[in-house]
């Protein structure tokens, strides 16, 4: 007997239905009920003008939000659009009152984005959620405190813990432990070899040319991108590159672009206002590519790799070589962050295209911390590197504690095993600072920095850290929670057994 369905074949309007069906356990729901959108709204909104005329600004938890999606799952602009058009939990995330269809945005919102949002604003945003965070903890232990017996002595305050709160002779307050640390967030660029930035310049040369050709409706020049790429495909092809074979494919690349930029000047010379029919980013990647040429001529007749403000990629001529000294990598190409990890939560205080000294951020960094927090850091935990002769004496004036190697000779006397046991849990709570850098990296992709303008890459590479602390401030708040629950459970059954062991006295 064939098996015949009941069933009808489902539609698509069974599937329709507002907000109040959603489960309020749902990850996105319980992220779009914990932030403090109001305080971030206030930030956001700092900078804005939403008195002039048009479609106006987008609420910054649709904007955050559509954020919080793209860096977690790691997804493009247009993936990210998608995503949410298709998922009722991320819209209410968003802060849509429906469900519905249409899309969130056009994707190049996230370019506006990227160019709007600075360093110091998500810097805030982290900063309103740690704050947050500690005022729940804080509302924890007073209820805790509240629900004691009256006989119960009262907990010890614990004198070996690195952060706690004291006061220095200048009448300053001192709290918590601040750990520093530096990384670098590569740029998504290939490894930069003298012949495929020259191709590259070739390639663009050739395109531009025939673009203001066709454009002006005058006869095509010819450029000389065949010959030249010509030269290269035989020098990649070859399994063992010799010198000379690399010297000589160099010379003809630099003279067949130096023929096509020259044409290029030519055009720009004799039509005036073609460069106009480049668009701005075009404009850029050619200005680069004629410093481009500059540097690999110059770098060719000294017979040298390296020259000031080298240009690695003509598409993005910002990014810089950072000698990190790895084993795995030596040399990286991005951005050098400065970053300073308190409660968990990572802030990026310096970004920097070149490469510099970490150590130099001390000061600045102690000083954001006291802006942020209204008192200064009980305890500092960093590498070697910040603790030199100036670091010391600044740690000195403050009265911040911290555990390093003394300078000069050393002491005759061994030291303390508690001294030394201080100075190995040190080392083990600074690791934290590792840990942030390669959940930032492995998991929301701060390794990998697809903007291509550098006030668009360090809004990216803010928002990979951001994203994760946005992650860590919803678990703390679940283990808060489940904390409170758990305590009222254990007063349940205590209470219980008070009562059961009463009833068996009276009888």
């Amino acid at each position: 007997m064939k098996y015949t369905s009941h069933l009808k074949q489902l539609s698509v309007d069974m599937f329709r239905s507002s907000f109040d069906d959603l489960d309020k356990n749902n990850r996105w729901v319980k992220l779009g009920d914990s932030p403090p959108w109001t305080e971030l709204e206030n930030i956001y909104n700092s900078r804005l003008d939403n008195k002039v005329k048009g479609a106006g600004n987008k609420p910054a938890r649709m904007i955050i939000g559509a954020c919080l999606i793209k860096h977690k799952f790691c997804l493009s602009d247009e993936e990210t659009i998608s995503m949410i058009q298709e998922n009722p939990y991320m819209q209410y995330l968003c802060g849509l009152s429906e469900f519905t269809d249409k899309p969130l945005s056009d994707p190049s919102l996230f370019t506006t984005i990227r160019k709007r949002i600075t360093i110091e604003e998500i810097n805030q945003f982290t900063t309103e959620l740690l704050n947050k965070e500690l005022a729940a903890k804080e509302a924890r232990k007073a209820e805790d405190q509240n629900q004691r017996d009256d006989n119960e002595e009262p907990p010890v305050a614990n004198t070996e813990d690195n952060g706690a709160e004291f006061t220095d002779s200048h009448g300053r307050t001192h709290k918590g432990v601040l750990k520093l640390d530096a990384t670098c967030a590569d740029a998504e660029v290939r490894y930069p070899v003298d012949a495929d930035i020259i191709h590259d310049g070739c390639k663009i040369a050739d395109r531009y040319i025939k673009k203001i050709c066709k454009v002006l409706h005058i006869k095509k020049l010819r450029s000389c991108y065949g010959d030249a790429r010509s030269f290269y495909l035989e020098l990649v092809k070859r399994k063992k590159k010799g010198y000379k074979l690399i010297r000589s494919t160099i010379s003809a690349m630099l003279s067949y672009l130096k023929k096509d930029l020259r044409k290029l000047a030519e055009l720009f010379f004799e039509y005036k206002g073609c460069k106009e029919i480049l668009q701005p980013h075009e404009q850029r990647i050619l200005r680069a590519t004629f410093d481009m040429y500059s540097q690999q001529l110059e770098m060719f007749e000294e017979k040298k790799h390296q020259c000031k403000d080298r240009i690695v990629s003509i598409f993005q001529p910002h990014v810089r070589p950072i000698v990190r000294g790895k084993s795995k990598s030596p040399t990286e190409f991005g951005a050098k962050i400065g970053a300073a990890i308190y409660e968990g939560y990572t802030f990026i205080d310096h970004h920097s295209w070149d490469a510099y000294n970490e150590s130099t951020d001390l000061s600045l960094q102690i000083q954001l911390f006291k802006e942020r927090f209204g008192y200064l850091p009980a305890t500092i935990l960093a590498d070697k590197i910040y603790m030199s002769k100036a670091n010391r004496k600044i740690l000195k004036e403050y009265e911040i504690k911290t555990y390093c190697k003394p300078l000069g000779r050393p002491p005759k006397e061994p030291r303390s095993p508690e001294y030394l046991e201080k100075m190995a849990k040190a080392v083990g709570e600074r690791n934290e600072a590792e840990c942030s850098f390669g959940t930032g990296k492995r998991i929301y992709r701060a390794y990998n920095i697809r903007a291509k303008l550098p006030e668009t890459a360090e809004c990216w590479t803010g928002m990979c850290y951001f994203v994760k602390n946005v992650m860590k401030f919803l678990r703390e708040l679940c283990l808060v929670l489940f904390g409170f629950l758990l305590n009222l459970w254990t007063d349940a059954i205590a209470k219980y057994r008070v009562h059961c062991f009463a009833s068996m006295a009276i009888y």
